[in-house]
């Protein structure tokens, strides 16, 4: 047999704890009307004085966040990529251009060709 174990609304606690640190009740009161093992409720009440006992965040924020980390590390290797991409390029001499290039006795027949 699976154990079931019961969830609390997040503002059912903060309440319950209220009136716990105010003295309206006891935390074996609230124990026993509520039907909640005193060990929870104590766990409780340190997460309510430390501020912790807050909304955790739902499944799909979960998702989101994930596949938020996943994009920005896909970023992070597409940005390497570009870098040495950039590097390489940078390594190679510059092609020269038949406009740029200077005409000598050797090539000249080449650039000949066109002019008529």
């Amino acid at each position: 047999m699976i154990k079931k174990y019961k969830s609390y609304d997040i503002g059912f606690k903060q309440q319950l704890m209220q009136e716990i640190e105010s003295g309206i009740i006891t935390s074996a009161d609230a124990s026993r009307m509520h039907g909640i093992a005193s060990s929870v409720i104590s766990k409780w009440l340190k997460k309510y004085r430390d501020g912790s006992l807050t909304k955790g965040p739902t499944g799909r924020e979960k998702m989101l966040e994930k596949e938020n980390r996943e994009l920005k590390e896909k970023l992070g290797e597409l940005y390497m990529q570009i870098e040495v991409l950039k590097k390489i390029q940078s390594l190679k001499p510059p092609r020269q251009i038949a406009a740029t290039s200077i005409i000598t006795s050797k090539n000249l027949e080449q650039y000949q060709k066109g002019a008529k």
